[in-house]
C-alpha cells in the first residue's frame, strides 16, 4: 500500500491482484474530512509487476485531466470522478501536478 497526503486529502493505492487479462488491478481511496471516494479501475499493462507508486501516478494523471477539463468548462474528462472529487481536483490542480512530477522523478 502507498499513501500520500495532498492538500486536505489522503490518497492511498493498493494492489489487489491480477485481472483476467493478467494486468495488475489497484484499489484506491481519496479521503477528505467531508467525503471519501474509492475505486478499482486503475490497471497496469499486461504481466506487469505490482507497482503502487505507478498506480498513484496514473490516478494523479486522471485527477489532473479531470481538473483541467472542468476548468475549461467541461469536456471528455470532466466526469471521470464524482462531482465532489472533480471539484476537489480542480481546486488542488497545482498540488496534483507537483505530486505527480515528484513521483515521476
Amino acid at each position: 500500500m502507498h499513501t500520500i497526503t495532498l492538500a486536505d486529502a489522503t490518497i492511498t493505492t493498493e494492489s489487489i491482484g491480477r485481472d483476467s487479462e493478467s494486468r495488475q488491478q489497484y484499489r484506491y481511496a481519496i479521503t477528505t474530512a467531508s467525503w471519501q471516494h474509492t475505486g478499482t479501475d486503475i490497471f497496469s499493462g499486461v504481466n506487469a509487476e505490482a507497482d503502487e507508486i505507478e498506480a498513484l501516478t496514473s490516478l494523479l494523471s486522471f485527477l489532473g485531466a479531470c481538473a483541467e477539463s472542468r476548468a475549461a468548462g467541461g469536456g471528455e474528462n470532466s466526469d471521470l470522478f464524482p462531482d465532489a472529487v472533480g471539484e476537489w481536483a480542480e481546486q488542488n490542480s497545482d498540488e496534483i501536478a507537483i505530486a505527480a512530477s515528484d513521483l515521476e522523478n
